[in-house]
């Protein structure tokens, strides 16, 4: 006897909701390459972790429901997925400020690459910074965090413009903020350091008429950077993985009590 599969419209509904907030929420995915991936496996990444959120499915009345308020209630779960997008992005944003600000100043950025996920030239110390968060993301699982928090987000944010609620946009901006202080406070000891070093060829300089400052301030500066980036990038696993935490508490504490 045949098996027939009723899949309603109310699941229709609840899969096209999810798999819009799913793929907004992937959208800031901060990953190396992970925007230049194939289609194809993009599209199987947000569609199966969508399947694995069927228990959390919103259950959406198609009665009476128009065109109108459907579109309104899919822009409500693009707005919910960026905004969890976005608070994980400024996760690894906090390390590529912090080596933007390094590679001006210690003269890393004279050797540039070819990025592919932003296509500009960056910097090599950027570059190694992408990389190691994106190491980070995998060991400290936050790829999993993701996927549980997506989840709980339908407790957090309904399907409706309950994005905009419960101190959504605040949470932004202090993460937003977050970011820019710890990513200054990574890179102002080399940056200090570095001017001190400045400071001190210019002295020479005015002792010493003779003395080729470019000659001897170039390997100066870069190896005091490469001493002080090796000490620093040392505490990086444990500031990320607190980082990622209150990045994660803060989604968390949306939800109403």
């Amino acid at each position: 006897m045949p098996i027939s599969v009723h899949f309603g419209t109310e699941a229709i509904a609840g899969f096209l909701l999810t798999l819009t907030r799913v793929g907004a929420a992937l959208f800031f995915l901060p990953l190396p390459g992970f925007a230049e991936a194939a289609r194809t496996a993009r599209i199987v990444l947000v569609v199966g972790i969508t399947f694995c959120l069927v228990p959390v499915w919103p259950v959406l009345r198609m009665d009476g429901l128009g065109a109108g308020q459907f579109t309104l209630a899919l822009l409500g779960e693009s707005g919910a997925g960026l905004l969890i997008g976005l608070a994980i992005s400024f996760l690894h944003e906090t390390f590529q400020f912090a080596a933007q600000a390094v590679s001006m100043q210690s003269g890393f950025s004279i050797a540039s690459v070819f990025d592919p996920a932003s296509k500009a030239d960056t910097t090599v110390f950027q570059v190694i910074t992408q990389l190691t968060t994106g190491l980070l993301f995998f060991v400290f699982g936050v790829h999993q965090q993701l996927i549980r928090i997506l989840g709980r987000s339908f407790e957090i944010f309904t399907p409706n413009w309950a994005v905009l609620e419960r101190a959504s946009l605040k949470a932004i901006i202090i993460l937003g903020g977050t970011m820019f202080t710890t990513g200054l406070k990574l890179a102002l000891p080399l940056v200090v350091l570095l001017f001190l070093v400045e400071l001190s060829l210019a002295l020479l300089g005015r002792l010493h008429a003779q003395l080729q400052l470019m000659m001897v301030s170039f390997p100066a500066k870069t190896a005091l950077s490469f001493l002080f980036l090796g000490a620093m990038m040392v505490r990086w696993p444990a500031l990320y993985e607190h980082l990622a935490r209150m990045v994660f508490d803060t989604l968390a504490r949306l939800a109403p009590a």
